[in-house]
């Protein structure tokens, strides 16, 4: 029977996917306004972003961390973000880039 492998394979792809960093960004501050977007995955470099006031981190993989930055390449202004808060810049400004380092 197959009905324990597809169990098991399915059980698997839950775990991975139930780790993975999720992140919710906004175009309004405080996480609570404006246009949403959900991010998921485990690794980006550096990712420009067009429209992004706040935003929300849920979850983060283990041993990874994420650093938001005020300029489009990832240099000005690191400010690293952890799960369960909301961030953003108090004079509502954009994050302009942030990057998923593991």
């Amino acid at each position: 029977m197959h009905v324990p492998t597809l169990t098991s394979a399915l059980l698997a792809l839950l775990a991975t996917t139930a780790s993975a960093t999720k992140i919710i960004s906004y175009s309004g501050t405080s996480c609570k306004s404006g246009d949403q977007v959900t991010w998921t995955g485990h690794s980006v470099n550096c990712e420009k972003l067009a429209n992004v006031r706040s935003f929300e981190v849920f979850n983060v993989d283990s041993g990874c961390s994420v650093t938001y930055y005020s300029d489009s390449e990832c240099s000005n202004d690191a400010t690293r973000a952890t799960a369960g808060s909301c961030f953003g810049y108090s004079s509502g400004g954009k994050v302009r880039s942030w990057s998923w380092d593991c």
